[in-house]
């Protein structure tokens, strides 16, 4: 069995393999569309960023993109 952090952050990434290359989406964005809690999905996709497997951008077009 697989913890609710491991099956949210497989959603999302999926969920981020399917948009354009290097197009940023925000957090907001990925929550409502998997259904998850935006504070859970938040520490989620730090720790992906932190291990090397998303980027970010900041500002009003930024948000989370794989490599």
């Amino acid at each position: 069995m697989i913890s609710k952090k491991t099956k949210y952050a497989i959603n999302a990434l999926v969920f981020l393999a399917k948009q354009p290359k290097g197009e940023a989406v925000p957090i907001s964005k990925i929550a409502d569309s998997e259904h998850i809690p935006r504070k859970f999905l938040e520490a989620i996709l730090l720790d992906l960023r932190n291990a090397g497997m998303l980027s970010s951008k900041k500002g009003k077009l930024g948000g989370y993109y794989l490599h």
